[in-house]
């Protein structure tokens, strides 16, 4: 729908007849910056249907995400109307953070435990049993699916722990 477009009514069932088949929504993907203030924390107050602390995030798009962004949907944009588009509109993201993408950063994986929470093997700092092998451990996930980065890097950390694990038995 166009940002001006009604949405409820004669007007908008109008608009939908003659429409549906004549709109096309142009996307393209755009690598989120990491932003190192970003978090996923338990919310302090908020509680789940069994009383359990709901995830609480917090963070926002860094500048240069908003600017890809733009440039973007200006292409997008500039191909539609070469390609004979009647009339366009732009759907940029906000500051706030986002949630449909392939999140990563939130157990970024490094060697200081000052700045992340899993070491090379995907073991949490400071604990001996506790890992965490998934998309979190990436500060970013580059411009692809991240699927199978995320594969290969479980099947290493999990051999690892595999050899590990009978090395203490």
């Amino acid at each position: 729908m166009p940002p001006n477009g009604v949405r409820w009514g004669k007007a908008h069932k109008d608009f939908m007849r003659k429409a549906y088949r004549r709109t096309i929504k142009i996307m393209g993907p755009t690598q989120e910056m990491p932003v190192f203030d970003s978090r996923v924390q338990l919310d302090p107050s908020v509680k789940d249907f069994w009383g359990m602390p709901v995830a609480q995030l917090s963070g926002y798009q860094h500048p240069h995400t908003l600017e890809i962004a733009g440039v973007m949907a200006t292409k997008a944009e500039a191909w539609l109307k070469e390609a004979g588009a009647i009339q366009t509109w732009r759907n940029l993201p906000g500051n706030g953070i986002s949630g449909g993408q392939h999140q990563a950063g939130t157990c970024r994986m490094g060697n200081d435990p000052k700045t992340s929470v899993v070491d090379s093997w995907c073991r949490v700092h400071d604990t001996d049993n506790l890992y965490v092998i998934d998309g979190s451990v990436h500060v970013t996930n580059g411009g692809f699916n991240p699927v199978l980065t995320i594969l290969a890097n479980a099947y290493r950390a999990s051999a690892h722990l595999v050899q590990s694990w009978k090395g203490k038995v």
